[in-house]
């Protein structure tokens, strides 16, 4: 039986940044096995593969003045070409989209996550069986980053960051796609207010997996 290949397109946290970073490098990453998608493939098995699509600062549909080659819109269709044939996409964005610099309300946020979904269900023969299916996730809350390094990027929008999962909930019921809320089940780090500590990766790749199985109908 061919495995179930999943691909998750996400930011910093699906990259792995360890919140001890500061903004210098040398960077620290969660190790593959740490990460959430290291999680999800350890609970999902051998029948499946988890190919892991992250990236620091990517936006949902933005383009960044300051950090270039961060816009998902742009980047979504070339990588689901070409990690073809696959069964499921899990979207986590919409983190990076709080930067102060952007200036955008959380409906724009989750427009921004929703288009990135009916692209990737319009992207048919990028499927197994020409069927897409689409995991939207709603990313958690911002811890108190104005309180930390972060302040100068993302300082302000902590409230922001709360007013979400409603809109995420509509866009995907809009674009007929799978929904999982992650701001019930992941804490935002202390230390930055932004990434995740590795007992959080854990949750939410169990979480994942579970959610997975039912959607494949193996619950």
């Amino acid at each position: 039986m061919d495995k179930k290949r999943i691909l998750v397109f996400g930011d910093s946290n699906t990259w792995g940044w360890n919140p001890v970073n500061t903004l210098k490098p040398p960077l620290v990453r969660w190790s593959d096995e740490e990460r959430y998608t290291g999680v999800m493939q350890r609970e999902l098995g051998d029948g499946y593969t988890v190919i892991t699509e992250g990236l620091n600062g990517r936006t949902t549909v933005w383009d960044d003045p300051i950090e270039e080659h961060r816009c998902g819109k742009a980047q979504l269709i070339p990588l689901l070409d070409s990690h073809a044939p696959l069964d499921l996409v899990v979207i986590l964005l919409g983190s990076n989209d709080l930067k102060r610099r952007f200036c955008v309300t959380p409906r724009d946020i989750a427009e921004g996550a929703g288009l990135l979904a009916a692209k990737t269900m319009g992207q048919v023969y990028d499927f197994r069986d020409c069927r897409p299916r689409v995991l939207l996730i709603c990313p958690p809350r911002l811890g108190e980053v104005g309180k930390t390094h972060f302040a100068p990027v993302f300082g302000g929008n902590e409230e922001k960051s709360t007013m979400l999962a409603p809109y995420y909930k509509e866009m995907a019921d809009l674009h007929g796609v799978h929904f999982l809320n992650a701001d019930e089940i992941v804490k935002s780090s202390e230390t930055d207010g932004l990434h995740w500590d590795v007992d959080q990766h854990e949750k939410l790749g169990k979480v994942l997996a579970a959610e997975i199985e039912k959607i494949f109908g193996r619950a």
